[in-house]
């Protein structure tokens, strides 16, 4: 295999892997304090593990394979934010869903003074 073979079938691969990221990151809520604790730490680990694959092709000179982490992840980002498609997928899996907000604590009414 030459190596513009390798450099479009390792571009294809990390396309393919990087849109279900982008589709993970696009399905759960944008504000932070939306996000659950379990959200919070896999989006963590799905963009610390893609940054640093992106960093070490970035550095080793592959260019076509960056734009490929790039374009999957946009791709997945943009459908993961489709309303149907967002409202379904967050019907089908409660893991996606925002965290609730708290209870507002309840006042105690205090006691007139005469």
């Amino acid at each position: 295999m030459d190596a513009a073979t390798l450099s479009i079938v390792l571009s294809v691969v990390l396309a393919v892997v990087c849109v279900p990221c982008g589709l993970y990151l696009g399905l759960i809520p944008m504000r932070a304090d939306q996000v659950t604790d379990k959200q919070a730490k896999i989006s963590q680990l799905v963009s610390f593990v893609i940054a640093a694959v992106f960093i070490g092709l970035l550095i080793a000179g592959r260019d076509m394979e960056t734009w490929s982490i790039v374009i999957g992840l946009v791709i997945g980002f943009a459908i993961g934010k489709i309303p149907p498609l967002h409202a379904w997928a967050l019907a089908k899996w409660p893991f996606l869903e925002p965290k609730k907000p708290a209870a507002a604590p309840k006042r105690v009414k205090k006691a007139k003074r005469k």
